[in-house]
Order: C-alpha cells, then structure tokens, then sequence
C-alpha cells in the first residue's frame, strides 16, 4: 500500500495526458474539417466568380460570416509578415490575406476589363489557396505528431503535468475571463514551457523515488529536507 499511492498517482497524471492528447486529436480533425469545408466553398465561390462572372451573394454571405474565425484558424500560415502594395500605396507587416482578399471580391465583376487588377486578384486567389492548403498540412502534421506520442507514456504524463499547470488560464478561459487567444498565447509562453519542463522532470523522478523508497519514507525524506 505504501508504494500503491505514488504509482496510483503517476498513472492518474498518465491518464490525464492520454485523454487531453485523444480530445486534442479530436479538436484537431474537427479544425482539419473545418478548413477543409472552408476551402471547397471559397474555391466554388472563386471559381464561379471569374469563371461564369456571378458573384454569389449567398456564399459570399457564408464566407464572410466565418472569415474571421477562418483567418485565426489559419494563425501563421494564413499571414504574410511584410506585404507592399504599390498599386495602393501602402506597406504593412502581419498581413493577414484572406479577411483582406475576401472583400475585394466584390469589384470583380465590374473590373473584368483591367488586366492589371485581375491579375492581381488571380494571384491572390492563389496565395489564399496555397495558404489554405499550407494549413491543412500544418493540421495533418500534428495530427500525426500526437498518434505517434499518444501510446507513449512518458509523453503522457509530461502533458498530464502540462494539463494541470495549465489548469488555472483554462478555467479563466471557461469562465470567459479570458479570450481562446490570451490563453493560446498564454500556453505558449516560453516562461510556462520551461516551468512544465521543469515540474514535469521533478515530478517525475519523484514518483520514481516514492516508488522505490515507499511512500512513507519518501515523505520522510521530503521533510528532512524542508527542515
């Protein structure tokens, strides 16, 4: 019974990474869908647009109602980190491309005849479908990333120890004291990387220890130390 309890709580923070890994990967395939519906519709849209020169307004409707949690699904991939629009006259850093592009959409039609325009609008119907696509690998790749990791256990308890440090931000989270993306920025601090690596490891070897030792005399020990 007294090495029970430090195995018994090992395996508890194992478990805890293994289901935050398994509805991560869920979370991970809905976005995958997310986009991938995203996608087929503002290709159609496009398609439609400089194909048969109609401008849907319906799914134009649809796109833009989503086009801002679209473009913050795409994160990184879906920005530009310097752009410089001679024709507009502007420069700017952190461009996001698809809530830009979207928009400009609506004088295609009636700018058919300017070579200059849509050759620029062609071009940025190709970088909003490469940035879609560049996406969709991004979520492929991490998705494959947790299969790999999901039945390794030392993995597990690292992200049940993740978990659990990161508890407070997700309950501010819940509790809507905080954005989805001030706790996103927040997990990924590199201050609260280096403080779960650190807990992670003495966690760790800790168990370890109170697995060997006992859980009494590990205790015992524990308190030498703090006097």
């Amino acid at each position: 019974m007294d090495k029970l309890i430090p195995i018994v709580i090992l395996f508890g923070i194992v478990i805890i990474g293994f289901v935050s890994k398994f509805l991560e990967l869920g979370d991970i395939r809905s976005r995958y869908e997310f986009t991938h519906e995203y996608r087929n519709k503002f290709i159609n849209f496009i398609n439609e647009l400089f194909t048969n020169h109609n401008f849907n307004q319906s799914v134009y409707h649809e796109l833009t109602e989503k086009v801002k949690e679209m473009q913050y699904e795409l994160g990184a991939d879906g920005v530009y980190a310097y752009v410089q629009d001679n024709l507009k006259g502007y420069a700017t850093n952190n461009y996001e491309l698809l809530v830009n592009f979207l928009p400009e959409t609506r004088n295609v039609i009636r700018n058919q005849g300017n070579i200059i325009l849509m050759e620029r609008w062609n071009q940025a119907v190709q970088y909003c479908d490469d940035m879609f696509l560049r996406h969709l690998g991004t979520l492929k790749l991490a998705e494959e990333k947790i299969k790999r990791s999901l039945k390794n256990p030392f993995s597990d308890f690292a992200e049940g120890v993740k978990l659990i440090i990161s508890l407070p931000v997700l309950l501010l989270k819940w509790f809507g004291f905080i954005s989805a993306e001030s706790s996103t920025k927040i997990k990924k601090n590199p201050i609260l990387k280096i403080i779960n690596f650190i807990v992670t490891t003495v966690s760790f070897v800790s168990g370890i220890m109170a697995i060997v030792m006992g859980w009494n005399a590990f205790g015992a020990l524990i308190k030498s130390f703090i006097k």
